[in-house]
């Protein structure tokens, strides 16, 4: 096997057949030790998704920005790269030459074979003592049915099963999940999942009559500032809930929160296990993280500066006017299912931490991220009170009581964090949160009236103790 002289013509895989549209080729492949997977899903998914993102003649730019999202180019390449994985293991299975199997040594305390495989990858078949001399006798006769792969993510085809028939009719069957072990080491197969990489691919722009059109990540999302910077006594925590149960869902959430993640540790240096986040959180993962980040900051004791974040819908108490935020499993009619905003800022508040700093994309009117109503709202936006802040605690939040948080579709992000994100962008992280609140406070009120011939005005509210002093305090 040194020199590998031979190429193991093993499986005559005939993958090119899946047409020129595709741009694969149509011409029989060899399955030999050289081949790759990558490459192929490569020629297969990627020619669909091009296509996919192609605007149509008679396609409006708010249809085309609308239908060519980065949460549905993600679905469609998941979607076309199980297509191309489903042929290929069809073919394997359909044209499988299994005489390049060898079988080696044998583990007489653990009852195990070692066979030889250069395509496939090593394995370990289990064949009891009395019958190890027979079935190493008879290995090459031996049928080979009932085969089954898997692909590891760097490339690889495993086999997850394979069943060995003998002429005397007995069958051992190797299963990838089965525990074996051969001289007391154990042998572990890598299950991860193919997941084909287009960050090269994500940004894309169509130019026509003098509008650009971007599709896939924003300026925000690929140009995110690397400053070295090390904040270890501050912790964060993302909520971003988008896919809602009972209501519309919120466009961009999900982007929302995993984007602000990054900055929290590219730009203003907070380590990975500083920072918590969670997408399409319930109830009780919202009080989870209340309670970790209320445990984090008895543990340290004044001197940690604490970050919170959440994208989602909010709700109003029409009664009372009262704010919630809403859980993905709770009700837009019914509060109790909600997290009452009082209860959050009180919470956060009395943590013995040195600051406190809420980021609040969502509104608590009734209304949708698109403007329109909830379903389980009245036609009309009710004006609610949105906290009152705590401690040293400053809110920067969406909107105004009686406003909508709107999309920036453009960009990919809801309005409120999109400017949220340019400015630490921008500023490398290193900006007041004065200079912080007037930026997002302009920009979103000018971009909102512009795009959406709607107002959304940020606030930015501190709590009583905090005077003026928040406005040269920063996040890094």
């Amino acid at each position: 096997m040194k020199h590998l002289s031979f190429i193991l013509a093993i499986i005559a895989c005939s993958i090119g057949s899946i047409t020129a549209q595709n741009n694969v080729a149509t011409t029989t492949q060899s399955l030999n030790v050289n081949f790759s997977v990558q490459e192929y899903l490569d020629n297969y998914v990627i020619p669909k998704i091009e296509e996919w993102q192609q605007k149509g003649k008679f396609e409006s730019s708010d249809d085309y920005a609308r239908r060519v999202t980065e949460q549905k180019r993600d679905a469609l390449i998941k979607q076309h790269t199980d297509e191309a994985l489903n042929i290929l293991q069809n073919r394997i299975k359909q044209n499988a030459n299994w005489n390049h199997l060898v079988i080696g040594d044998y583990d007489a305390d653990n009852q195990t074979f070692w066979i030889k495989s250069a395509l496939f990858g090593d394995f370990l078949l289990k064949v009891p003592r009395e019958e190890g001399a027979a079935f190493e006798k008879n290995f090459a006769s031996a049928q080979k049915t009932n085969p089954d792969f898997y692909f590891t993510k760097d490339g690889k085809i495993r086999l997850n099963q394979l069943t060995f028939k003998t002429s005397s009719g007995k069958n051992y069957v190797y299963n990838s999940s089965d525990p074996t072990r051969f001289n007391t080491v154990s042998v572990n197969h890598n299950f991860g999942k193919i997941k084909v990489d287009f960050d090269t691919q994500d940004e894309r722009e169509l130019n026509k009559g003098g509008t650009t059109i971007t599709v896939g990540k924003s300026d925000v999302d690929i140009n995110i500032p690397a400053t070295g910077a090390k904040n270890n006594k501050t912790f964060a925590v993302i909520i971003a809930n988008e896919n809602y149960r009972r209501e519309s869902n919120v466009e961009f959430a999900k982007n929302d929160g995993e984007t602000f993640k990054k900055y929290s540790l590219q730009t203003l240096g907070l380590p990975e296990n500083n920072v918590h986040i969670v997408t399409d959180a319930t109830l009780n993962d919202i009080r989870n993280e209340i309670d970790w980040i209320s445990g984090v900051a008895d543990a340290f004791q004044n001197e940690t500066n604490i970050i919170f974040y959440y994208a989602g819908h909010g709700i109003p108490d029409e009664s009372s006017k009262s704010a919630y935020l809403l859980p993905i499993d709770g009700n837009g009619s019914n509060v109790s299912t909600g997290y009452k905003l009082d209860d959050l800022y009180t919470k956060l508040g009395s943590l013995q931490a040195k600051s406190v700093i809420v980021f609040m994309d969502a509104c608590f009117s009734g209304a949708q991220r698109s403007g329109e109503m909830l379903a389980s709202a009245r036609g009309v936006a009710i004006k609610t009170s949105q906290g009152s802040p705590v401690g040293n605690m400053i809110v920067f939040s969406a909107a105004q009581g009686d406003e909508t948080a709107y999309p920036y579709r453009e960009k990919g992000h809801g309005m409120f964090t999109y400017f949220l994100l340019k400015k630490l962008q921008e500023s490398k992280g290193n900006t007041t949160l004065g200079e912080l609140g007037d930026y997002v406070t302009t920009q979103v009120k000018q971009q909102s009236i512009v795009i959406n011939s709607k107002s959304q005005t940020p606030t930015v509210t501190p709590s009583s103790t905090m005077d003026n002093r928040w406005r040269e305090m920063k996040l890094k």
